[in-house]
């Protein structure tokens, strides 16, 4: 297993949010296997680091990834949240989704989803992959891909 410098990365945020004036606390966790995980907690400005839909948390990830990356090229995936909003976001698509797959099963119709990030779309697959009596596809092209659910 690779040795992570969780300290390092956690400095390495703390850094690039004072740059950019809003006070957080950051945590890391090194998980056996996945991706390295950054909690940022900022509760009077979680909202500008999220952005509107996440725009900004995704740029915010992005940045941080590719400074991380240039250091330590070899070490694993990074994910970054902040106040759980891709946690609670998971929640919401899996609620939406159950609806969706409910409403498909009794009308016997298929439902496109909305356009989604790749990881939201393998949220709806997982999901989706116990119902026995729907199937999941992943259609279009970027950034317009989306889930199609459909009766069997």
């Amino acid at each position: 297993m690779q040795n992570i410098d969780a300290e390092g990365l956690t400095t390495l945020v703390k850094e690039l949010t004072e740059y950019l004036q809003i006070p957080c606390d950051v945590a890391v966790s090194t998980p056996e296997s996945g991706p390295i995980c950054v909690s940022v907690r900022s509760d009077e400005h979680g909202r500008l680091l999220i952005g509107k839909g996440g725009q900004n948390l995704k740029a915010l990830e992005h940045i941080i990834r590719m400074m991380w990356m240039r250091k330590y090229p070899e070490q694993r995936a990074i994910t970054v949240d902040v106040n759980d909003y891709h946690a609670e976001r998971a929640q919401e698509l899996v609620a939406h989704v159950r609806n969706t797959a409910e409403r498909v099963r009794v009308t016997g119709k298929s439902e496109a989803l909305n356009p989604m990030s790749p990881y939201e779309r393998r949220i709806v697959h997982t999901e989706l992959a116990s119902y026995s009596d729907l199937t999941t596809e992943s259609v279009g092209q970027e950034p317009h891909r989306r889930v199609v659910i459909k009766p069997l």
